[in-house]
């Protein structure tokens, strides 16, 4: 059995093992990412920079112990535990060329972009139904429709608040749990 750990070790496998604790929301691409760059610059080991490095980088509404030291360590365990070994690649010198790390880093920057893509092309569709909207009121086109029109914008920015109310309550009660015994 001892042999089958070392292996883990040697492969990457298993050295970070944590229990799954902290966050049940899942983590964002680009926090995931920002997760990974930092264990690619600071180290695997060195939890407490990695923390400290990505905690400007939370979401809004995220709890203050979001980038906690185990929740981090923690969230790499499962990226290392979905990520396959990278190829053996060599170079020059015959040292491999990709890491774990590498991969990790790659695949989330892939994510990110496809997700950046996404909320451009939201944002401009967005832009030109606005821009439309506007033209129409400013040619008078939509003044029978403007007391519905804001009560709809009304209601809609009303809907937000409680979302955003009901989900930093659900995050907070979650916490308040994980804390109590």
């Amino acid at each position: 059995m001892e042999g089958r750990d070392d292996r883990k070790m040697a492969n990457g496998v298993g050295k970070h093992k944590l229990l799954v604790i902290g966050p049940t929301e899942p983590w964002s691409v680009r926090e995931k990412l920002c997760l990974a760059t930092s264990v690619m610059k600071s180290g695997d080991q060195n939890w407490v920079s990695v923390s400290r490095a990505i905690k400007p980088f939370a979401e809004p509404g995220r709890p203050p112990d979001w980038f906690s030291q185990k929740h981090c360590a923690s969230k790499y365990s499962e990226l290392l535990e979905t990520t396959e070994a990278p190829k053996r690649k060599r170079g020059e010198k015959g040292e491999v060329v990709e890491t774990v790390e590498d991969v990790i880093v790659r695949r989330l920057t892939g994510e990110r972009i496809e997700e950046l893509k996404k909320l451009i092309k939201e944002t401009q569709e967005t832009h030109r139904k606005l821009k439309r909207e506007a033209e129409l009121i400013q040619a008078g086109h939509l003044d029978s429709k403007l007391e519905e029109l804001w009560e709809d914008i009304q209601l809609k920015r009303k809907q937000e608040e409680e979302e955003a109310e009901l989900k930093r309550k659900n995050t907070d009660a979650a916490y308040q749990g994980k804390y109590c015994i």
